[in-house]
């Protein structure tokens, strides 16, 4: 009986992901609609450091994220990002990561130099823990291989070309199950991208 209760709830959180993806996908193309600006596209590689166990610095992360990114108003952003993510922690299994991730990206400050900006978003995608990140019957990231997801941060947009900028920016991880209660994995990392 447990098991069909929880097949039914996975499902249930499944179409509330569905619906509201739809959702978020009809203002998009309304928004987009009335812009005059392009699409832009581009990519980011990124390391960091974190605390698995939440005491001391014993993690390291490396990834790649390529991006879309479509422009709703004068000064806010919407992008999606793949997530191709390796953290390495020191006492336990590697994790790896695949996913998508969408931001939030507010632009204050925009000047002919380019422009600073602050982003906030999360992301779902596989991951590689399942019952290797335990410690003291707690989990780390949870056992059914679906990882969420949250970060926020802050950049700089530099122009160097005619709609060419290299990106430098600021971001704060959490990684966990959205579904389930664990620890998760907290890490700070520096990301270097480039968007067209």
């Amino acid at each position: 009986m447990g098991k069909v209760r929880k097949k039914i709830l996975s499902q249930r959180y499944l179409l509330f992901i569905f619906v509201a993806l739809v959702m978020i996908g009809s203002l998009i193309s309304d928004s987009y609609g009335e812009e005059v600006s392009k699409v832009k596209y581009g990519f980011s590689v990124f390391g960091g450091i974190g605390d698995a166990w939440h005491n001391e610095i014993d993690m390291t992360v490396y990834g790649f994220l390529p991006r879309l990114g479509f422009s709703l108003h004068r000064n806010w952003d919407l992008e999606f990002e793949g997530n191709y993510s390796y953290w390495n922690i020191t006492r336990k299994h590697d994790l790896y990561f695949l996913g998508v991730n969408s931001n939030i990206l507010f632009k204050p400050v925009q000047r002919r130099w380019g422009s600073l900006f602050l982003l906030a978003g999360g992301g779902l995608g596989y991951d590689s823990a399942g019952e290797r990140l335990k410690r003291d019957q707690k989990f780390l990231v949870g056992d059914q291989h679906l990882g969420g997801i949250l970060q926020g941060g802050a950049g700089m947009s530099f122009n160097i070309g005619k709609g060419t900028a290299l990106r430098v920016e600021y971001r704060f991880y959490h990684v966990s199950e959205p579904f389930k209660r664990d620890d998760g994995l907290n890490t700070h990392n520096v990301l270097l991208g480039i968007s067209f």
